[in-house]
């Protein structure tokens, strides 16, 4: 048997040698082999209990290991081993018999996969499958318990160490079976012969279906039926001696197995997985002459044209690298037109403002994100304006939320230029103006009142920092401990029916986490119909709003657009005397 697998296992490898030397030769495609490795179950079609068919649930464990080789697109060969016990038991008042025996088997196939009627591209692939095989097997008995006693069988379902009709079987004893398949069935009588062959050829025929992981595992689900041409694998055939048959005899067909099993397969094939266009930009060396195209334009007016500039809105007169982007000296990325410290010493841990991080200020952020203390609390002003603030105290508070809370009337609030956001605490303030004096405040607060506003208190900047109020509401309504002064204002007061021109940023349906945000000094939110509208800047003269935008722009919000909010509400550019060509947004005019 050792000497037929050997020669099974060289004309594989040979057939395999010679089927790659072909593919090669041809220079077609090269159908690499593919090794598996299975388990299943062994179902046994023999002389005992005479099945017609059997059950898998009584089945014993086998294993299987195999090569295929395909041969075209739609046929393989199969070369498979195979290995496992099949064990029957048989227990009636007729007869009792059982045996168990190790089948081995080698064995060439061809596997049929219908490419013919499939997709190129699967997933799944069915296959059939028949060929010719050799097997071993070597059957053996229980017929002695561990004592060497033979088993007798009683017809109360006992078994004793006498014969039911022994002169001594009221004095036996109940022994039991070890299950210990000790005798050679081939040498214990069973049959005439006692030198038949303990292997055989088959006939393997089969069904299954391949299941493509990916391009080299593949998992296989199969059921194979293996005709035997021999009748003694369960050792019992018509020759058997009616003293161990009985009166029920031996069938006389061939003896039949099956193979239930899955297994998990490797392909040897080469699988590319580098990037399809990697090897089209090695092995092309000729440069490309942009300029040949005949775009040679350049918006941002830095000397690289647009079709090859990284940054093409690079602010004029700022010095560029080759691909057009502000030079950055030290590297920490941070241009040097806004870097305040051009050459730092560690720019790998410079801030967002490209100055070398100090142990100290290491320390106070670390101190900033730990503190309990309040020590390093601070109120969060956003100046809507656009205008740097000055030192004024006094300023007149149009509306007081809970901090992440959006006012209802945001539109009303927005048409106010100077109007500006501060939290504090958990609050958010909304307040406008900004006052030296007392009076100044007061006059805005009872002109707000006026035109709906609700609240208007004057509040104050105290030595902390925060605002407090000074006059509430009702005491202005009352004109009480406030004198209605006609100074003039330290800033120019605005009317809701004056147009104020705003930069819209973008509008979002969760806030976004870029840090380019959070680097807008004059940024605010507005919370509205389930959006967050970034916007930035108050103007009221539209070519100011226009310059603003074109640097919103330059800075990266490449979305930016002017709004306009006039009488609590926004309006179009239009109906407030902007035409389409001074609204371009690449003019910005």
């Amino acid at each position: 048997m050792k000497a037929l697998f050997s020669i099974i296992l060289l004309f594989s490898f040979s057939f395999l040698s010679f089927a790659q030397k072909e593919n090669n030769e041809a220079n077609s495609k090269a159908y690499a082999p593919t090794i598996g490795l299975g388990i299943g179950t062994i179902g046994f079609y023999g002389d005992l209990n005479d099945k017609n068919y059997g059950s898998p649930l009584n089945s014993n464990i086998g294993y299987s290991l195999y090569l295929i080789q395909p041969v075209t697109d739609f046929l393989n060969v199969r070369f498979s081993f195979m290995t496992g016990k099949v064990r029957e038991e048989e227990r009636s008042l007729a007869r009792n018999l059982n045996f168990e025996t190790q089948i081995t088997s080698g064995s060439i196939l061809a596997e049929y996969n219908f490419s013919h009627f499939l997709p190129a591209k699967r997933k799944i692939t069915p296959f059939v499958t028949t060929g010719f095989e050799v097997l071993e097997f070597n059957p053996k008995s229980d017929l002695l318990s561990a004592d060497g006693e033979p088993y007798n069988y009683w017809t109360d379902g006992t078994i004793r160490d006498v014969p039911e009709s022994s002169v001594n079987a009221d004095q036996s004893t109940i022994i039991y079976r070890d299950y210990s398949y000790e005798s050679d069935i081939r040498t214990s009588g069973f049959n005439n012969s006692n030198s038949y062959a303990e292997r055989s050829f088959a006939i393997p025929v089969g069904i299954g279906v391949t299941m493509h992981l990916n391009d080299q595992f593949d998992f296989r689900v199969e059921s194979v039926f293996h005709f035997a041409f021999t009748d003694y694998i369960d050792g019992i055939s018509p020759s058997t001696s009616s003293e161990i048959l009985g009166d029920k005899k031996a069938n006389d067909n061939d003896d039949k197995y099956y193979y239930n099993g899955i297994s998990l397969s490797y392909n040897f094939q080469n699988v590319d997985r580098a990037d399809p266009f990697e090897k089209t930009r090695e092995q092309s060396t000729e440069k490309i002459d942009f300029l040949a195209y005949g775009n040679t334009e350049d918006f941002d007016g830095d000397g690289i044209i647009d079709l090859i500039d990284d940054c093409p809105g690079s602010p004029k007169d700022v010095a560029v690298d080759s691909v057009g982007c502000p030079v950055d000296t030290d590297g920490d990325g941070i241009p040097d037109y806004k870097d305040e410290e051009i050459n730092s010493k560690y720019p790998e841990f410079a801030n967002d403002k490209g100055v070398s991080l100090t142990d100290e200020m290491i320390y106070e952020s670390y101190m900033r994100y730990k503190d309990s203390t309040l020590e390093f609390a601070e109120t969060i002003e956003r100046d809507f304006t656009g205008k740097r603030k000055g030192q004024n105290l006094y300023r007149v508070k149009v509306g007081e939320y809970n901090k992440g809370e959006a006012p209802k009337d945001m539109s009303l609030l927005l048409s106010l230029s100077d109007l500006s956001k501060v939290d504090q605490g958990d609050k958010t303030l909304y307040t406008v103006g900004n006052y030296k004096t007392l009076p100044e405040a007061s006059n805005r607060a009872t002109e707000l009142r006026v035109q709906g506003f609700d609240p208007t208190d004057v509040v104050k900047r105290n030595s902390r920092g925060n605002y407090e109020t000074v006059i509430a509401s009702k005491r202005l309504e009352s004109g009480s401990d406030v004198s209605n002064s006609n100074e003039n204002n330290s800033t120019e007061n605005q009317n809701i029916d004056q147009v104020v021109f705003r930069v819209q940023l973008g509008a979002f349906k969760a806030k976004p986490t870029d840090s380019k945000y959070q680097r807008v000094s004059n940024l605010f939110i507005v919370e509205a119909n389930g959006y967050y509208r970034y916007m930035s800047g108050s103007f009221t003269n539209f070519n100011d709003a226009a310059k603003h935008k074109v640097r919103m722009i330059v800075d990266g919000f490449k979305g930016a657009f002017v709004v306009a909010y006039k009488n609590g509400k926004r309006v179009s550019l239009k109906s407030v005397g902007v035409d389409s060509i001074s609204s371009d947004p690449i003019i910005g005019k």
